[in-house]
């Protein structure tokens, strides 16, 4: 029975407790329980939402924590399923977290606690069970440390565990993803590094074996964005990496780990492939092969489109590392390596057929080929380099170079550079060390080489020997210039120097010489050194611009060293002649410097010249001098001439406290009729260190100013400000001024100087300018232009801006001037300008215009110019009232002109008007200059009067539009003629007009250039109406039509259109011939215009009409004589000339004619139209024949008289003719005979 109450007890128990744990593991309490029970155990803290351990457990946080970290999961789901157990297999059908943030705190064991290396030992590792792993996913995770922070972002995987037969488990990951990688490297403070208590041999030469003690197997993983950031102190951070795209696929087993595939695309840089196997065992077994295809490397740009590939191979003691390269870069390199040697002894074979080097290399120098071989370890390196180079005037040019170094020794073996085509070479040899002791030994030679073209200033061939030896350590050098000589022609000049020289630190000078020629420069140096220096040179340099291009002149002089060795004494005469420079100029200045450096500087400096010319600028006796040590100096500078200064003045230096002190002897200076001069000695100390000024009272006394201290001042720079007081008045200026000006007026006030460190003085200023005027000083006296009664001046200066203030009163305190400014001195220049101007009256301007006989009007202006200072913003108003002009010796007047300029930022309004002779015309139109200038403006007026004596009166109707721009000016529009008259005045006896080969010239007889400020386009209508009356060159009638003015740029002005004669007299052959006909037409040039004009004369006794007539261009018109009825030339011409035709009975018609055509030529010469003027009288004519010669003529339109005086008999005879009609006239004759007739006048046809 007890037996049997044991079992059912023992049963008993065994059930209680597997349900006890199938509660636990089923149900939801029993969840809560068990990470109750966990949490008595163990730091977690778990927030229980719903399911159970078996059964969808959901966790809204779990929280784990510990001395050195602190893990925070939110939202955790897992799902397991308990039907796997049988096959000894867990399953989890999915495991999902929303967050995870794991903390990472900060190892705080004490910084001396040293790291003992343990070495690495096979571990087996197994479970009792395989894992099966359906979905694994992590919304997101962040990691921080103290170094840095890891974000990630939707990671999801798939994991399996599977153990085999021999208890070999296999870890399988697949279908793994990553969204976004950040990893943020965090700046700190260098860590100390803890010492390793281990073996301090080279840590590649005694390699663990690395042993995985299951298998793993990453079927797949996708990193579809990686970047890596470095994030400084201040937060920002800068991208180091930036990964997209990236594969993995590798297993590992055991000691094996076969990469079959990692590939990524970083950034813009390019694609990246790696593959291969690695043992490690040691010495670690490589085989791995890296494919790159570059595309952009900002770092590298010469690597920039190529493919690579670098093969390793073998063992870390036998490495052997292939590259290979395509595209801009093609290289083959072969190195081989033993790394776990501490020494990395080392092989290096290298091939370039095409690479390219940075932009500014490449501009100047194209490399063809390079081979490189090298050898060595750390500690030793043998490099042999051979290249083909063009460049800096040098193809296909050979370049070797063979050198070992040691421990910052370098032995140049050879340094050897040929181009066999043009005979150039060098050569190279010797030791160089670098580090703290800089020290050399080399020797160059070359047979002839061709200076580099890296200056194109610079050019020749030289050719010779340098050896030199020498070293630099702290203080202590020494340089030797052994049999060294160089010759050769630089920039076309001959050059031969040689040298031989041998000094150290100590002042050893072992007998050297320096001898140089080159081209007028001659340098000779000789001496040497025992207790004393011995040394001696001259140098003579006919042309200093072989040196500098900007200075002209000679150099000539000789200097010495002498003196104990320790205390040198350098002594240097000469002078420089001819020398100009800019626009200095002298022919001579003479030097003499007498010169210890090494006790305490002392020195003797003079500088004289008899003459020196500064542009326009002569003085004369010029003398600066130095004389004195490092710390007292006394100086003095003098000079004559067109201005001058006498100043002489004692310094001293502190150097302790970085004070200077200044008391000067004699103070003067003067320019032109202006002298300065204080009324006692200055005496200013300034001490650097503590920015401090101190200056004592004192006036500065000049002709028409005053510049006064007026107490001692101590300041502090930075603080305090220096006030002066100032008075002057206008004879300050008159040497600034035009001779035909006249400025009376004076100021006072006050200057406060502030300084600042590291920025510029600060001015405060504040004046009253007291009365005075300008005047204008004319042939008829001096003319006033403007008067003020008072005014002020205020000005504010600093680093950053500049402000000014001024305004003037007139005599009956009106404020005539108002101006302020406010000016940016920084980077962005802005300016801000206010301008009122009230009630300026123009008449003072009159002087100015000698044209104009009268000049008046009121100008008022309000404007405000803003913005930056080289494309500011007006806007304001400028005004003129009350205008009136007269322009002299012309009748017409021009008043009431109102003309008003709104600006408005870029664009400006014009308005206004003006009256002609009583007439109103008007003026409107608008500019604005936003990108470039264009504007147009528009002129109307109605019926304008004017007249331009003697030969112009006009009426006028304009209607103009003027359009312009930057480059143009375009005219349109249309002018009415309404009425005028014109008289063309006989031009004198022999004039002429200008041929098209005349060249006008100005007073020095240079070319006067014919430029228009504007390219000119016209295209103006021209409407003239038939009251238009012209006279002059025989002709008096009236003109009408229309004409189109038109021009292109650069091209002349044409006419398009035509004109017409409605009425019209025409004088010729002594007669006054009516315009029956007249017609001018124009298509183009001005000066030759289609002519068609017809002029008749009629004899109404005999119904007969005969005339001229002209057609044709202008340059070759056709003129011929008609007569109706039809009749001969020579009976038209009798006609025209004398009136009648032939006569039969004469013997001599001809004698007739000519003395008809000598009557004409008597009316043509402006007798008859003298008498014409009379009143009443009109077509005044003398005619003759071989009886009589007569004048006839009418008064008014139907009386005609002729008188007659006999040639051959005295008989003379009077007629007188009346009209009734056009036909019918009476006719009276009084002479010899009296008769009195009816006439009447028909045609028989």
């Amino acid at each position: 029975m007890t037996y049997k109450r044991a079992s059912f007890g023992l049963m008993g128990g065994l059930t209680g407790l597997l349900c006890f744990f199938a509660i636990l593991l089923s149900t939801s309490w029993g969840a809560q329980l068990s990470f109750y029970i966990v949490k008595a155990f163990a730091p977690i803290e778990a927030k229980y939402e719903s399911g159970a351990l078996l059964n969808d457990l959901r966790l809204s946080q779990l929280t784990i924590k510990n001395e050195n970290a602190l893990i925070e999961v939110k939202d955790l789901r897992l799902q397991l399923h308990l039907r796997c157990f049988w096959k000894n297999q867990l399953c989890i059908d999915e495991l999902s977290i929303a967050s995870l943030q794991l903390t990472m705190h900060k190892d705080n064991s004490a910084d001396n606690e040293t790291v003992v290396e343990q070495p690495n030992a096979p571990v087996s590792f197994t479970l009792p069970f395989s894992v099966k792993m359906k979905k694994f996913y992590l919304g997101k995770a962040q990691i921080n440390s103290e170094k840095m922070a890891i974000k990630l972002a939707n990671f999801s995987s798939a994991l399996s565990v599977s153990i085999s037969a021999t208890k070999q488990m296999t870890i399988t990951i697949e279908n793994s993803m990553l969204a976004n990688a950040h990893i943020v490297l965090l700046k700190s403070e260098a860590a100390k590094v803890k010492p390793v208590v281990a073996n301090t041999a080279w840590p590649l030469a005694t390699l663990p074996e690395i042993y995985l003690p299951f298998k793993l197997s990453l079927k797949s993983l996708i990193v579809k964005a990686l970047t890596v950031t470095e994030q400084s102190k201040t937060g920002t951070e800068n991208s180091l990496l930036s990964i997209s795209d990236a594969f993995t696929r590798l297993s590992w087993h055991k000691t094996q780990l076969s990469i079959e595939k990692l590939s990524s695309t970083i950034g813009t840089v390019g694609e990246f492939a790696l593959k291969g196997k690695l043992n490690f065992v040691p010495p670690y077994g490589v085989d791995l092969t890296l494919n790159s295809a570059v595309s952009d490397l900002a770092l590298l740009p010469q690597l920039n489109n190529t493919n690579q590939q670098l093969l390793l191979q073998g063992d870390l003691s036998q490495l052997v590392a292939k590259v290979s390269s395509e595209g801009e870069l093609a290289l083959t390199a072969n190195m081989s390596i033993d790394a776990t040697n501490e020494n990395l002894p080392y092989k290096l074979s290298a091939d370039v057929t095409k690479f390219t080097l940075p932009d500014d290399i490449a501009d100047v120098v194209t490399p063809s080929t390079l081979s490189l071989q090298s050898e060595g370890d750390l500690n030793h390196q043998n490099i042999a380099l051979q290249s083909n180079i063009s460049g800096f005037g040098y193809q296909n040019a050979l370049l070797e170079l063979n050198a070992d170094y040691v421990d910052q020794h370098f032995q140049i073996n050879t340094l050897y550079f040929e181009e066999p085509n043009a005979n150039n070479k060098l050569n190279l040899k010797g030791k160089l060390q670098l580090g703290d002791k800089i020290s050399w030994n080399l020797t160059l030679n070359s047979n002839g080489l061709t200076l580099p073209t890296i200056d194109q200033r610079l050019s020749g061939r030289i050719q010779g020997d340098i050896k030199s030896e020498g070293f630099w350590q702290n203080n202590e050098w020494s340089v030797k210039l052994i049999n060294s000589e160089l010759t050769g022609e630089i920039n076309q000049i001959t050059l031969n120097a040689k040298a031989n020289i041998d000094v150290n630190h100590t002042g050893k000078l072992a007998p050297s010489e320096v001898v140089l020629h080159y081209g007028d420069i001659a340098l000779n140096i000789e001496g040497y050194s025992d207790e004393n220096w011995h040394v001696q040179g001259h140098t003579n340099i006919k042309s200093i611009s072989s040196l500098l291009a900007q200075v002209q002149g000679g150099l000539n002089a000789s200097f010495e060293i002498s003196g104990p060795v320790l205390h040198p004494e350098v002594s240097l005469q000469g002078s420089v002649d001819n020398i100009l420079f800019d626009q200095l100029a002298s022919d001579k200045v003479n030097f003499n410097v007498q010169y210890s450096p090494l006790n305490n500087h002392q020195h003797n400096i003079t500088f004289t010249s008899a003459a020196i010319n500064w542009g326009d600028h002569f003085i004369n006796d010029f003398n600066l001098g130095s004389r004195g040590n490092y710390n007292q100096q006394n100086i003095n500078l003098a000079w004559l001439g067109d201005s001058s200064v006498d100043l002489v003045f004692d310094s001293e230096y502190s150097p302790t406290n970085e004070q200077v002190k200044i008391d000067t002897q004699t103070l003067s200076l003067a320019l032109a009729k202006q002298a300065f001069k204080p009324d006692q000695p200055i005496n200013l100390i300034y001490n650097n260190s503590q920015k401090t000024l101190a200056l004592n009272k004192h006036c500065w006394l000049g002709t028409g100013a005053q510049l006064c201290l007026n107490q001692n001042v101590h300041l502090n720079l930075g603080k305090d400000k220096l006030a002066l007081a100032i008075t002057a008045n206008t004879d300050l200026l008159t040497s600034f001024i035009p001779n035909d000006m006249r400025l009376e007026s004076s100021l006072e006030g006050d200057v406060f100087i502030g300084w600042q460190q590291n920025s510029m003085p600060t001015i405060d200023a504040g004046f009253i300018i007291n009365k005075g005027h300008v005047q204008v000083d004319k042939e008829d006296g001096l003319h006033t232009l403007l008067a003020w009664q008072q005014g002020k001046l205020n000005i504010k200066f600093n680093n950053s801006s500049f402000l000014s203030n001024v305004n003037l009163l007139t005599l009956d305190s009106r404020e005539i001037l108002s101006a302020n400014t406010t000016l940016s001195l920084e980077d962005y220049r802005f300016v801000d300008t206010n301008v009122t101007i009230n009630d300026f009256n123009l008449s003072p301007l009159q002087v100015f215009t000698p044209e104009l006989s009268s000049l008046e009007g009121l100008l008022n202006t309000q404007l405000n110019i803003a913005g930056e200072l080289t494309d500011p913003l007006i806007n304001g108003e400028v005004k003129l009232t009350k205008g009136k002009t007269k322009i002299l010796g012309n009748i017409n007047n021009v008043d009431e002109i109102n003309l008003a300029v709104t600006f408005n930022g870029k664009e400006a309004i014009v308005s206004g008007g003006l009256n002609l002779n009583n007439k109103t015309a008007s003026l409107t139109g608008s500019a604005n200059w936003k990108d470039e200038l264009e504007g147009q403006f528009n002129f109307d007026g109605e019926s304008l009067h004017f007249s331009v004596p003697p030969d112009v009166t006009l009426t006028v109707s304009p209607h103009l539009i003027a359009q312009i721009n930057a480059s143009a000016l375009k005219l349109t529009g249309r002018i009415e003629v309404l009425d005028g008259h014109l008289s063309i005045n006989k031009l004198p006896q022999g004039s002429v007009s200008l041929s098209k080969d005349v060249i006008i010239v100005n007073d020095k007889g240079e070319q006067v250039a014919k430029e228009k400020p504007f390219e000119i386009l016209t295209n103006i209508r021209v409407l003239i109406a038939d009251a238009f009356k012209v006279e002059g060159q025989g002709f008096v009638g009236r003109i009408g039509g229309e004409l189109q003015i038109s021009q292109q740029p650069q091209q002349p002005v044409q006419l398009f259109g035509s004109l017409k004669i409605p009425e019209g007299r025409y004088r010729a052959y002594g007669q006054d011939l009516s315009m029956t006909k007249g017609n001018i037409a124009f298509n183009g040039p001005v000066n030759n215009p289609y002519v068609s004009i017809q002029a008749t004369r009629s004899i109404e006794k005999e119904n007969i009409v005969v005339g001229i007539e002209a057609t044709g261009l202008a340059n070759s018109l056709n003129i011929k004589l008609f007569s109706k009825p039809t009749m001969q030339q020579s009976e038209t011409l009798s006609y025209l000339v004398r009136g009648r035709g032939l006569d039969a009975e004469t013997s001599d018609s001809n004698t007739a004619i000519g003395v008809a055509l000598g009557t004409a030529i008597t009316n043509y010469s402006g007798l008859l139209t003298q008498i014409e003027k009379l009143p009443l009288i009109n077509r005044i004519e003398i005619d003759g024949d071989d009886k009589q010669a007569s004048i006839a003529g009418y008064i008014g339109e139907q009386v005609y008289i002729k008188y007659g005086i006999g040639i051959m008999e005295p008989i003379n005879e009077l007629t007188v003719r009346f009209y009734l009609l056009n036909r019918l006239w009476v006719e009276t004759v009084s002479g010899l005979e009296n008769s009195a007739d009816i006439y009447y006048s028909f045609d028989i046809k």
